[in-house]
C-alpha cells in the first residue's frame, strides 16, 4: 500500500505521557501513579534543591484510561484520532513532545517530526492537527519555523509542509489559572507531590503560558482591576510569587538562581508572545488552508482576586473557599468570564497574521476538549478534510 496521507498530531499541556529518564518508569500517564504515587513533575533546576524531581523525557501521547474498573474515566484524545483513520488518514504520527519545558523545545520537536515523515513517506500529503498548548507552538512554526524568540526570521517555513491545518482551543494570550496553579498548585488524586506550587512554578512553559504585559489582571475586593506586571522580575522577588513563594518552601534555596530562572523565561515569554503579535512583514504565497475551532460559553477563570493584608502581599482568591476563609462577601463568580471552561475568551481569539491566510474560524458552544473530539466538531474537521481524497492506493 502506497502511504498517500499522513496527519501530525500535536496534543496540548498534559497530553504527552513522560517517563523516568534512568528507570523507563511512567510517570505521567500512569493513572495508579498519578492517583496513588508520591513522584512529582517539577523539573530539576540547576542551583536549586526540588525534593524528588526527576529527570522525565517525553514518550507518547495521552490515551483514553479506564480507572478503577471504570470508575474513574480520564478522556484524552482517542476519538480525534480514530476520526482521522476512520475518514481514512493512512498514518498519524502523534508529537511526543515536554509541555512542562520552554516551548521552542516542542517547536524544535515538531520540525524534526516533520521531518520524519517526509523521508519515511516521501510524496505523501502532510497535514496537521493540534490541540490547545500544542496549536500555540505550530502556530508560531508556521511563521517562524525554527527561528528562536529573538531571531526577527519571517520564513512561512511551516506553512510550507502541510497540505491543510486544523488548530484547536489555543491560549493565544494565555491564562491566569497558570498564575493561579503556582500559588496553589492542582490536587488530583492522593498524589499531593505531582502538580504543586513548586512543580507548576518549575515548568518553564508556566511563563509562556502567562498573559502577555497588559492581560496580567487581577482585581481588588472594591472590583477595580490592576496589572500585575507579572514580566517584570523584581515583582516576582518584591511580591513572593511563583519560587518565592511560601508555598514553594525555597526559603533557603538562592534567590539569585531563581530570580534568573525567573528572568530568562519572562524575557523568552515576552518575546515570544511579540513574534506571534506582530503584523506581517513578508505575506506568504502559500494558500494553505487553516481551520481554526475554539470554544465560548462556559464559565472561564478570568482573574482572581487580590486581597493583600500588612504581612502577606499574594493573597489570590480563586476558589470558593478562598473567599469563605478571608470571610469576603464577594460572589466568588466573579472571578470567571467566558471561555471553553479552560482558556478565556480573550485569550481564544487569533492573532492578527492569520488574517493573511487562508484562515477559517468556527466558534462552537464546547468546552476545552470537547471543542475538538465533539461530533458536531468532528463533522466540521470532516467536511475541512474530505474534499481531499483519502483513500489509499
Amino acid at each position: 500500500m502506497k502511504i498517500k496521507t499522513v496527519a501530525i498530531f500535536v496534543p496540548g499541556y498534559y497530553g504527552t505521557t513522560l517517563l523516568h529518564e534512568q528507570s523507563g518508569k511512567l510517570i505521567w500517564g500512569d493513572a495508579r501513579e498519578v492517583l496513588f504515587g508520591n513522584n512529582t513533575l517539577a523539573l530539576p533546576l540547576a542551583g536549586l534543591n526540588i525534593p524528588k524531581a526527576l529527570h522525565l523525557k517525553p514518550h507518547t501521547i495521552i490515551n483514553d484510561k479506564k480507572i478503577l474498573g471504570g470508575l474513574i474515566k480520564e478522556d484524552a484524545y482517542d476519538k480525534s484520532l480514530q476520526n482521522l483513520k476512520k475518514i481514512g488518514v493512512d498514518v498519524i504520527c502523534p508529537l511526543a513532545w515536554d509541555w512542562r519545558k520552554d516551548p521552542y523545545l516542542g517547536i524544535l520537536a515538531l520540525d524534526e517530526l516533520v521531518k520524519e515523515c517526509k523521508l519515511l513517506y516521501p510524496g505523501s500529503k502532510l497535514f496537521l492537527v493540534s490541540h490547545s498548548f500544542g496549536s500555540l507552538i505550530s502556530s508560531y512554526y508556521l511563521r517562524y519555523g525554527i527561528s528562536d524568540f529573538d531571531d526577527n526570521q519571517e520564513n512561512w517555513h511551516g506553512l510550507k509542509q502541510f497540505e491543510k491545518i486544523i488548530l484547536s482551543a489555543c491560549p493565544f494570550r494565555g491564562l491566569m489559572s497558570i498564575f493561579r496553579n503556582m500559588h496553589y498548585g492542582i490536587k488530583f488524586g492522593l498524589n499531593h507531590n505531582m502538580q504543586t506550587a513548586l512543580a507548576f512554578s518549575s515548568f518553564e512553559s508556566s511563563y509562556y503560558l502567562l498573559p502577555p504585559p497588559g492581560l496580567d489582571l487581577v482585581q481588588d475586593v472594591e472590583g477595580k482591576k490592576h496589572c500585575l506586571n507579572l514580566h517584570d522580575p523584581k515583582n516576582w522577588l518584591e511580591n513572593q510569587f511563583g519560587l518565592f513563594h511560601e508555598n514553594c518552601f525555597l526559603k533557603n534555596e538562592s534567590e539569585e538562581i531563581r530570580l534568573q530562572f525567573i528572568s530568562r523565561h519572562l524575557e523568552r515569554a515576552k518575546l515570544f508572545h511579540q513574534k506571534l503579535n506582530q503584523l506581517v512583514q513578508i505575506k506568504p504565497t502559500e494558500k494553505t488552508e487553516i481551520l481554526y475551532l475554539y470554544g465560548l460559553g462556559f464559565p472561564t477563570v478570568h482573574h482572581g482576586v487580590w486581597h493583600p493584608n500588612h504581612s502577606q502581599k499574594n493573597i489570590f482568591l480563586y476558589y470558593p473557599k478562598h473567599f469563605k476563609k478571608w470571610k469576603l462577601k464577594i460572589n466568588p463568580n466573579i472571578v470567571l468570564g467566558d471561555g471553553d471552561s479552560t482558556v478565556p475568551d480573550f485569550s481564544l481569539k487569533l492573532p492578527p497574521f492569520f488574517k493573511d491566510l487562508n484562515t477559517t474560524e468556527v466558534v462552537l458552544s464546547k468546552s476545552h476538549l470537547s471543542v475538538l473530539q465533539s461530533s458536531e466538531s468532528l463533522n466540521v474537521i470532516n467536511n475541512f478534510l474530505l474534499p481531499l481524497n483519502f483513500t489509499s492506493a
